[in-house]
């Protein structure tokens, strides 16, 4: 598979996660940490570091399943597109529906 830019997979990553239905909206935490910066813009909720650093993913979950399953399955979703870096997922908070 041929490498990504950042920019590109922080989109495809976010874009992963977003689909989740248990995701409310990605989150980059109490002061906003979980991001990257895109041409012109910032993407919050997605951390894409250097090569050594793991994937940051910053989410909102509805409380519709169990939040253990509802990470491993974010990671399990995200794993593909970033070939074997870590993904750390943050739950920075539910709604109860």
């Amino acid at each position: 598979m041929p490498a990504r830019s950042p920019a590109v997979l922080a989109e495809l990553v976010a874009e992963t996660v977003a689909a989740h239905p248990s995701v409310v909206q990605l989150d980059g935490g109490a002061f906003g940490t979980v991001a990257t910066w895109l041409p012109g813009r910032r993407l919050v909720g997605v951390g894409i570091g250097g090569a050594d650093d793991p994937v940051e993913i910053g989410v909102v979950l509805r409380l519709d399943r169990p939040i253990p399953a509802t990470v491993a399955a974010l990671r399990a979703s995200v794993a593909p597109l970033v070939d074997g870096v870590p993904v750390d997922v943050t739950v920075t908070d539910v709604e109860v529906t």
